[in-house]
C-alpha cells in the first residue's frame, strides 16, 4: 500500500516536470520564430478582436427591455392590416378601448397599459424657462406597476391617477427646478394646460425600446374627464395607441390569441376581415419590430443587423484560425528535424502532439490579451464608424468571462489540433532525411484552407458593395418630389399656425425664398391614417388612405406632378373642404379609371368631398417602405407645417432672415428648422452603419487572410527552393517564377468565387428585401469588382513573398546538392 503510494507520486511529479518542459519548449520556440509568432499573433488577435466587439455589440442589443422583473409576462398587442386597398401590414397600433376591454373580459390579461408617445416636441414652461421635450409620454395610472422604472419621488400608484398630473425625468426637473423639490410645483405643457408635477423618475435607461422626458396622465386625454378631451385616443376606431398587456402566466399567450377573433368580431365587426390582433413579446420588440409600421418615436434595432454582424465576426475568427494551420504547417522544415529528434529519443506520438497543441494554447492566449487591448483601443473608433455605443469589457461579468474562455479554447483547439497531428505524425526515417513532402494530402488541406478565406473574404465584399450600391440607388433616387432646398417649420400650436397667411407673406418678400406652403405634415415627417368610403363601395369594405391638408402652393413648393385633372385653385371657392386630389396609388387599388368627379367620404373629416385631380406618387417615408394611398384637401385649420423653398445661395443669410421673421410674430415657440434631404438622410442611419461595419469587417477579413495567404507563401517557397534555384540556373525570369506561383493561387481565387458568389447573393438579397424600392444589381459586375479586389490582394502579397525568392541568388538553395 505505501509502496503503491509513493509511485503514485511520482508518476504525479513526473507529469509536472513535463508540463514544465513543454511550457519551457513553447516559450523557447515562440522566441526562437519571432517572424511566425508575431504574425499568428496578430492574426488570431484580430480576429478575436472583431468576436469581441461582436460580443459586446450582441450583449447591448439582447439586453433592451430585460430589467423589467415581469418583462417576460408583458406583450404589445400589434395587428395585421390587410385594407381593401391591397396588400399587408404588421401595425404597432391598437385603438384606445381595447386595451381596457381585453383586461375585462379575459381572465389571461393580468392588467392592460396605454401608451402613446406624442407626435412631436411638447413646449413646457415653469417661470422664466421654457423647454420643448422631444419624448412625451401619455400613460396609463398603472405604468410604474406595469414597468420597473424607477420612481424616485412621488407614489407610484397615483403618480399618474389624477388629470393633468405629470412625471419628469430627473434631467427634465434638474432643468426646471434645480436642487429643489418639484412635486407638488405646477409647470405648463400640452394645449397651454397647467400640470402638476406629481413625481421624479429615473432618466430613461439606453436599453429599453420606450423612450421618455416626461410622463403625462392618461386621465388628462379622456372625455368628460381631462381637459384634453381627446376622443380619438378613447374610442374604438382610430388607431394610434400601444397597448400592453400583462399575462397572467407565460403559457397564457397562446389562448388568449385564440380568443382574439372573437373579441374583434364583439366590438369591431366591421374589421374582423381587416384586422388581425396578435401579441408580440415586450423583450422582442427592439430587435424584432423592422417589418413593423408605426413604431413612432421607439428605440429599435435590428435583428437582421445582429445576425451580419455575428456572422461577419465569427467568419474573420475562422480565417484567423486557417491562418494559424497554414503558419503552421509552413514550419515543417524547420521544427520537422525537431521532431524527428524527439521521436529518437523516445517521445511518442501523443506528447508531440500535446506539445504543439500546447504552444496552440499559448499563442491563443497571448491573441486574447492583445485583443482585448485592441478592443479598448479601437472602442471610440468603430462607435464613430457605426454610430452603435458598445460598453467597455466589463471585468466583473461572469458571463463576459465565461465566453472569453470559450473563445480562447474554441481558437486553440481548432486551429491547434490539426498541426499537432500532422507534424507529430511523421517516421523519424523520413523526416531526419528530409523527405517531409511526399503525399498530396497536406497541399490539398491547405488550399482548401485558404480557398475557404477567399471565399469568406469575396462574400463580405459582394456584400458590402451590393449595400453601397443600394445606398447610392437611395441618394439618387426620385422621390417624386424635390426634397433638396426646403426648410421644414414646426408651428405647432403656435401664434403662426393662426396667422400663417400673414406670416407666409412677409417670407415672400425675400428674394432667395423661392415658395412657401403650410400642411399638417410633410414627406418623412409622418402621417395620419383615415377609414374612407369611395363612391361604389359597400361600407364594409375597409378602405384606408393616408390624409394630407394642405394649403395651395404645396404642389409648387415640393415640384409635385398631376396625372389628371388640376391642383387646389383660389378661383374654386369650392375645393376648400369639399374637393380631394388622390395620388396614384390610390386610384389603382379602387380601380378607378377616369377618378376626377368621383366622390369620397373621409370618415370624422368630410363627406361627399369630388375629386378633382391625381397626383404623381411620391414617397412620404424612407424607400423601405411602398407608396401608400393618399388623399390630399385644402385645411386652413391643420397648418402644423411650413415649408420653405429657398435657392441654394446666401443660406444662413435666408435662415437668419426667416428667424427675425418668427420673432416678430412668436414670442412663446422658439424658432426651429430642419432641412427636409437630412430628414430623409436620418431614415437610412443604420443602413449605412451596416455600410460601414461590414466595409470595417471586409478590410478585417482581407488584412487577416492576407496573413495567411503570407503564410502559404513561405511554405510553398520554401518547399519549392531548389526548383526554383533549378528554373533561374536555366535561364527563367524572377516574372516567371511570380507567374508560376501566382498561378496557383488564382485557381485557389476562381474555385472560391464558386462557392461565394451563391451566398452573397442569397444573403445580399435576403438585406435587399427590406426595401420597397431598390436598385437592380449587376451581379456579374459586383462578382468581378469583388474578384478582382482579391486578386490584386493576393499578388500584393504573394508577390512580395515570391519575388524575395526569385531574387535570391540559386547558389544558396542548390549549394547541398
Amino acid at each position: 500500500m505505501i509502496g503503491r503510494g509513493i509511485q503514485d507520486t511520482s508518476g504525479f511529479n513526473e507529469g509536472i516536470t513535463m508540463f514544465k518542459n513543454y511550457i519551457k519548449s513553447a516559450i523557447r520556440n515562440l522566441v526562437r520564430y519571432k517572424a511566425y509568432t508575431i504574425i499568428n499573433i496578430s492574426g488570431l488577435a484580430i480576429g478575436m478582436a472583431a468576436c469581441l466587439l461582436i460580443m459586446l455589440y450582441i450583449r447591448q442589443e439582447m439586453s433592451y427591455d430585460r430589467f423589467h422583473h415581469l418583462g417576460e409576462r408583458i406583450y404589445r398587442l400589434n395587428k395585421i392590416s390587410t385594407p381593401t386597398t391591397g396588400g399587408s401590414e404588421l401595425h404597432a397600433i391598437s385603438a384606445g378601448k381595447m386595451g381596457p376591454a381585453l383586461e375585462h373580459d379575459y381572465p389571461e390579461v393580468e392588467q392592460a397599459l396605454r401608451v402613446l408617445p406624442w407626435f412631436g416636441d411638447v413646449l413646457m414652461e415653469h417661470g422664466d424657462i421654457r423647454l420643448e421635450i422631444p419624448d412625451v409620454l401619455f400613460a396609463d395610472r398603472n405604468f410604474f406597476s406595469f414597468f420597473d422604472f424607477r420612481l424616485l419621488e412621488g407614489d407610484p400608484e397615483t403618480a399618474l391617477s389624477e388629470p393633468q398630473s405629470i412625471v419628469l425625468t430627473q434631467e427634465t426637473a434638474q432643468i426646471f427646478f434645480g436642487d429643489t423639490d418639484p412635486v407638488g410645483e405646477q409647470i405648463t405643457g400640452y394645449g397651454d394646460l397647467a400640470y402638476t408635477v406629481t413625481g421624479i423618475v429615473e432618466n430613461a435607461p439606453p436599453n429599453t425600446h420606450l423612450r421618455y422626458d416626461a410622463l403625462v396622465s392618461w386621465a388628462t386625454t379622456v372625455p368628460g374627464f381631462g381637459a384634453l378631451n381627446m376622443n380619438w385616443m378613447n374610442n374604438w376606431r382610430t388607431q394610434a395607441v400601444y397597448t400592453y398587456l400583462l399575462l397572467n402566466k407565460q403559457e397564457a399567450v397562446s389562448n388568449l390569441e385564440a380568443k382574439l377573433p372573437a373579441f374583434m368580431q364583439k366590438y369591431m365587426p366591421d374589421r374582423v376581415e381587416q384586422y388581425h390582433l396578435y401579441l408580440q413579446p415586450m423583450q422582442d420588440i427592439h430587435l424584432k419590430s423592422a417589418d413593423i409600421q408605426y413604431s413612432r418615436n421607439l428605440n429599435l434595432g435590428n435583428i437582421t443587423y445582429v445576425k451580419i454582424f455575428a456572422a461577419s465576426g465569427l467568419l474573420i475568427l475562422i480565417i484567423a484560425c486557417i491562418n494559424f494551420i497554414n503558419l503552421a504547417t509552413a514550419q515543417v522544415s524547420r521544427r520537422g528535424r525537431e521532431v524527428g529528434v524527439r521521436k529518437v529519443l523516445g517521445a511518442v506520438r501523443r506528447q508531440i502532439a500535446l506539445q504543439f497543441l500546447g504552444e496552440a494554447v499559448m499563442i491563443s492566449f497571448l491573441a486574447l490579451v492583445a485583443a482585448i487591448a485592441l478592443v479598448e483601443l479601437i472602442l471610440p473608433v468603430i462607435e464613430q464608424a457605426t454610430g452603435q455605443q458598445l460598453p467597455s469589457i466589463p471585468g466583473n461579468n461572469l458571463a463576459m468571462f465565461l465566453g472569453l474562455g470559450v473563445i480562447w479554447l474554441l481558437v486553440a483547439l481548432s486551429s491547434g489540433i490539426y498541426p499537432a497531428l500532422v507534424l507529430s505524425r511523421f517516421l523519424p526515417v523520413r523526416i531526419l532525411r528530409g523527405d517531409l513532402y511526399s503525399g498530396k494530402g497536406g497541399s490539398g488541406t491547405r488550399k482548401l484552407l485558404v480557398t475557404t478565406q477567399f471565399a469568406v473574404s469575396l462574400v463580405l465584399i459582394m456584400c458590402t458593395i451590393v449595400i453601397y450600391n443600394q445606398m447610392n440607388f437611395v441618394r439618387n433616387k426620385n422621390m417624386g418630389f424635390h426634397k433638396d432646398g426646403i426648410i421644414v417649420l414646426p408651428v405647432g400650436n403656435s401664434v403662426i399656425s393662426d396667422k400663417y397667411q400673414a406670416f407666409k407673406s412677409e417670407l415672400r418678400n425675400h428674394p432667395d425664398i423661392l415658395s412657401v406652403a403650410g400642411s399638417q405634415s410633410v414627406p418623412g415627417g409622418g402621417s395620419m391614417s383615415f377609414t374612407i368610403l369611395p363612391e361604389g363601395k359597400p361600407e364594409t369594405e375597409n378602405w384606408q388612405a393616408d390624409i394630407y391638408p394642405v394649403d395651395y402652393d404645396f404642389l409648387k413648393t415640393y415640384k409635385l406632378e398631376m396625372t389628371e385633372g388640376r391642383y387646389f385653385s383660389r378661383d374654386f371657392t369650392t375645393d376648400v373642404g369639399r374637393a380631394v386630389i388622390i395620388n396614384q396609388t390610390l386610384q389603382k387599388s379602387l380601380g378607378w379609371s377616369d377618378p376626377v368627379g368621383r366622390r369620397l367620404d373621409i370618415h370624422g373629416e368630410t363627406e361627399g368631398a369630388r375629386v378633382i385631380g391625381v397626383v404623381r406618387d411620391f414617397n412620404i417615408e424612407s424607400l423601405h417602405h411602398p407608396v401608400d394611398p393618399v388623399i390630399m384637401y385644402i385645411d386652413p385649420s391643420r397648418i402644423r407645417r411650413i415649408s420653405v423653398r429657398i435657392a441654394g445661395s446666401r443660406i444662413q443669410e435666408t435662415l437668419d432672415f426667416i428667424a427675425s421673421k418668427w420673432g416678430e410674430f412668436e414670442k412663446k415657440y422658439p424658432f426651429e428648422y430642419t432641412f427636409l434631404d437630412k430628414t430623409f438622410e436620418n431614415f437610412y442611419l443604420s443602413d449605412r452603419q451596416t455600410l460601414r461595419t461590414l466595409g470595417i469587417f471586409s478590410v478585417l477579413a482581407l488584412s487577416v487572410a492576407g496573413l495567411g495567404l503570407f503564410g502559404l507563401a513561405s511554405y510553398a517557397v520554401e518547399r519549392r527552393s531548389k526548383e526554383i534555384g533549378i528554373r533561374k540556373i536555366t535561364g527563367a525570369r524572377p516574372v516567371d517564377i511570380l507567374l508560376l506561383f501566382l498561378r496557383e493561387f488564382i485557381n485557389l481565387i476562381f474555385l472560391a468565387m464558386l462557392f461565394a458568389a451563391p451566398a452573397a447573393y442569397l444573403l445580399a438579397g435576403k438585406w435587399l428585401e427590406g426595401f420597397a424600392f431598390r436598385a437592380f444589381p449587376v451581379w456579374w459586375l459586383i462578382f468581378l469588382l469583388a474578384g478582382l479586389t482579391v486578386m490584386l490582394f493576393t499578388v500584393l502579397t504573394v508577390g512580395t513573398k515570391t519575388l524575395r525568392a526569385a531574387l535570391t541568388n540559386p547558389v544558396n538553395a542548390l549549394r547541398y546538392e
